[in-house]
């Protein structure tokens, strides 16, 4: 299994379109998404990726 961090800062529509953008990326390459972890404390988002 391997990661990948992913953050934002400010707004969500930037650290979506980050998130979105990364797991499109995996998918494409051929990898298998396991799980996606997340956080959104005051204004810093942060996301993991777990995947195969």
């Amino acid at each position: 299994m391997k990661t990948q961090l992913i953050n934002g800062y400010w707004t969500a529509t930037s650290f979506t379109d980050k998130l979105n953008t990364a797991l499109a990326e995996l998918e494409a390459d051929g990898h298998e998404i396991v799980e996606v972890q997340y956080k959104t404390p005051v204004v810093f988002y942060s996301a993991i990726v777990i995947y195969k």
